[in-house]
């Protein structure tokens, strides 16, 4: 089975939100409060995405980047990753 790593701005978000890993800074501040707040797992964080992976860019999704956001603002924009993922599905 082939895993699903996300890259770019949101792949913390997305990678909570879709059950695959991550490749980037692990999240801070607003961002890890709105993770934390789905109470799932934590996404496995990896140094770079492996040959067999499935990359995903979620800097092509063009949203606005997380860092410096309020956490009310975090939880609206994690709506719309939520919805991006489970297109991916």
């Amino acid at each position: 089975m082939t895993r699903v790593v996300f890259i770019g701005p949101h792949a913390a978000f997305a990678a909570a939100l879709g059950g695959g890993a991550y490749a980037g800074p692990a999240a801070e501040g607003a961002v890890a409060e709105a993770i934390e707040e789905l109470d799932l797992p934590p996404a496995l964080r990896v140094d770079r995405p492996a040959a067999a992976d499935e990359v995903v860019d979620t800097a092509a999704w063009n949203l606005p980047e997380p860092v410096g956001l309020c956490l009310e603002e975090v939880r609206e924009l994690r709506a719309v990753i939520e919805e991006r993922v489970s297109r991916l599905r």
